[in-house]
């Protein structure tokens, strides 16, 4: 048994990571019941030391026509698969509990994922649901609360026959975390700021 690291990328975010892996899980039109089952597929009797999640997170254009204040703001959930992530599907992480190794921890590169709007009046609660997943899955879960920018690659190519072609899509590589980044531990405590947060990709 082997202690290893697992990636899910939303195609909605890219086809594939920079550098993939053979053991990457690309998710199109899936449900979370069918990406939970397909780690946990891939996991065979290992444990995970990280799992890195890359997918758009849900954001709303937020107005207070009381105080005049109107912005764009995240802590909505996630844009995952068909279902898409939020507190009602949360649960699905229930299902990796038990799969991680001491110390293990869930990664979410996602734009606000950890963005709380609650305090102003409006609804989006990504701490919420961040505690609510490391709750369910017994693991670390780190969550930035700020837009996060990635870096894509594209390679021209060669037209046949006079006639041009698209670029080549090589993926996106996720450099140093945008924001506050926040851990998330499933103990329920409240959630502290990561000093070192380093890369969004692992």
């Amino acid at each position: 048994m082997a202690n290893v690291v697992g990636r899910i990328m939303d195609a909605r975010v890219a086809p594939r990571y920079r550098e993939p892996r053979p053991s990457d899980i690309v998710v199109h039109n899936d449900h979370l019941s069918r990406i939970f089952g397909r780690i946990l597929d891939g996991l065979g009797p290992n444990r995970l030391s990280r799992l890195s999640i890359c997918c758009h997170g849900l954001m709303a254009d937020m107005t207070d026509p009381n105080r005049m204040l109107s912005r764009l703001g995240g802590g909505f959930g996630l844009q995952l698969g068909w279902d898409n992530l939020t507190l009602s599907s949360a649960h699905n992480f229930a299902r990796l509990r038990g799969k991680f190794a001491p110390g293990g921890m869930i990664d979410i590169y996602a734009c606000a994922a950890a963005d709380d709007s609650s305090t102003t009046g409006f609804t989006g609660n990504g701490r919420l649901l961040m505690r609510e997943i490391a709750g369910q899955a017994g693991a670390i879960v780190r969550a930035s609360d700020a837009i996060q920018v990635n870096t894509r690659g594209w390679q021209p190519q060669p037209s046949i026959f006079g006639v041009a072609r698209p670029p080549l899509d090589l993926g996106v590589f996720m450099g140093p975390w945008e924001g506050n980044v926040w851990i998330f531990s499933p103990d329920g405590s409240a959630p502290r700021l990561d000093a070192a947060s380093g890369l969004g990709e692992r």
